[in-house]
């Protein structure tokens, strides 16, 4: 086998709307009907509503985040040349001290991680660069939007915090006609 490698996008960009959004979205979170303490193999996961996530588009935070989120998409996805974009799946996921996401990876063309609450000394989504091997850190802040390849493996590490972090992840494909013409 033979690799070539490749660079791959990973994008990080502020979310416009973070600061004011976050309070309503949180409340929204905190009254939402959820899993809790997701546990598994390696996983450890205080909340989540993963199993809403492709069903049910009127929970209260989604509907508060949506509208501010399409058009965060629509200019991504003008930004990088891309047509359209379909969202899979949608879901918030909390982790209190001692939670963790071990590593995985997801379907379509793009994962997307959305911080909408990271106190400080919360770990940050990690990653394996495919290549090399090495595991990395995703240089993030509150607020931030990463994008990134669904095949990428990454994980989110134990918090060891005494405070919930809260981020929003969603699976989305691309759509591209006509980039380069005939």
């Amino acid at each position: 086998m033979r690799q070539i490698p490749l660079m791959f996008p990973i994008i990080v960009n502020k979310f416009a709307q973070h600061n004011n959004l976050k309070k309503d979205m949180l409340h929204a979170i905190e009254t939402q009907e959820a899993v809790e303490n997701l546990v598994g193999p390696n996983n450890n996961i205080y909340k989540c509503d993963w199993e809403s996530a492709r069903f049910d588009p009127n929970r209260e935070w989604l509907k508060i985040f949506q509208p501010s989120l399409n058009q965060h998409l629509i200019d991504w996805k003008d930004n990088f040349g891309y047509d359209n974009f379909v969202i899979h799946e949608i879901w918030f996921q909390q982790y209190d001290t001692n939670s963790k996401h071990t590593w995985h990876v997801h379907g379509a063309n793009f994962t997307n991680v959305y911080y909408l609450d990271l106190p400080e000394g919360s770990p940050k989504t990690e990653y394996v660069n495919p290549v090399t091997k090495q595991l990395h850190e995703f240089d993030v802040s509150e607020g931030d939007i990463i994008t990134f390849p669904s095949w990428l493996i990454h994980r989110a590490p134990i918090n060891l915090g005494k405070e919930i972090k809260t981020i929003i992840s969603w699976n989305m494909d691309v759509t591209l006609t006509d980039f380069y013409g005939d």
